[in-house]
C-alpha cells in the first residue's frame, strides 16, 4: 500500500490534539498538552482508517449502554454509510502481535521537525522504549485552531476525531485493544496481513437490531 504522507500526517497530529491531556509545566511553557501511550495512538487511528470497525462499535456500544442512543447510532451509521466510506476511506493496517500497527517513528520526527510536536522517549537499561510522552506544543496548537482547521479536505478528518472521543474517547488503549480483539475477523487476520473490513458484519448487524437495511 502506498501511503499518503500529508494524510498521515496530519491524523496522528489530530489525535494527539484530541485526545491528550492538557499540559502546564512552568518548566516548558510551549508545551499545552500531553498524550502519554503510542498503544492508544494506534488504536484510534484504526477507527479512523475503518469507518466499518468504527460502526460495529458504535452498533456495540449502543447494546452494551445506549450510548449513543437509538436516535444517534441510527443516523450515524447510516450517514457512514451512506457516503459509502467502507469502500471510500477504509485506509488498511496490518496486523501485528499487539493489534493493528504501522510504525509512527517517521510522522512523529516530521512533527517534531516542524515544531508542532515534542517526544519524550523513557528507556531501560537495556535501550528498549518503555513510555513514550507526546506534547502538542502552543505553535501546534494554533496551526490546528487557524489553519488546519480551516481546510476542506481535513474537515472530516476533525469530524471523525470529534465523534471517536465522544463516544470512546475515555477508554484505554487496554480497552480499546480488547474490544477489537473480540471481533472474529480482526483477531483471525494472519500476522503481518492487512485487517479486512466489516462492511458485511455491520449490515447484518444493522438489520438484526433495526430491522432496517443499510
Amino acid at each position: 500500500m502506498i501511503l499518503n504522507p500529508y494524510r498521515e500526517r496530519l491524523r496522528i497530529l489530530l489525535i494527539l490534539y484530541f485526545f491528550s491531556d492538557d499540559y502546564n509545566n512552568p518548566a516548558s511553557p510551549e508545551l499545552v498538552k500531553v498524550f502519554r501511550t503510542e498503544t492508544k495512538i494506534q488504536k484510534i487511528d484504526f477507527l479512523i482508517r475503518y469507518p466499518g470497525y468504527l460502526c460495529f462499535e458504535l452498533l456495540r456500544s449502543y447494546e452494551e449502554s445506549n450510548n449513543p442512543t437509538i436516535d444517534e447510532v441510527r443516523e450515524i451509521v447510516k450517514s457512514i454509510f451512506r457516503d459509502q466510506e467502507p469502500r471510500l476511506r477504509t485506509d488498511e493496517m496490518k496486523r501485528f502481535f499487539y493489534g493493528a500497527y504501522e510504525e509512527l517513528d517517521d510522522v512523529i520526527a516530521y512533527l517534531k521537525a516542524v515544531n508542532l510536536i515534542e517526544f519524550k522517549s523513557l528507556r531501560s537499561a537495556g535501550l528498549k522504549d518503555i513510555r513514550k510522552e507526546y506534547f502538542l506544543t502552543k505553535y501546534g496548537a494554533e496551526k490546528i485552531e487557524q489553519g488546519f482547521r480551516t481546510i476542506e479536505p481535513a474537515k472530516w478528518y476533525f469530524a471523525r476525531c470529534q465523534l471517536i472521543k465522544q463516544f470512546f474517547g475515555d477508554l484505554k488503549a487496554s480497552e480499546l485493544k480488547e474490544r477489537q480483539y473480540a471481533i472474529e475477523v480482526y483477531r483471525e487476520t494472519l500476522l503481518g496481513s492487512y485487517i479486512a473490513d466489516v462492511e458485511e458484519q455491520v449490515r447484518t448487524k444493522f438489520y438484526n437490531l433495526f430491522e432496517e437495511n443499510l
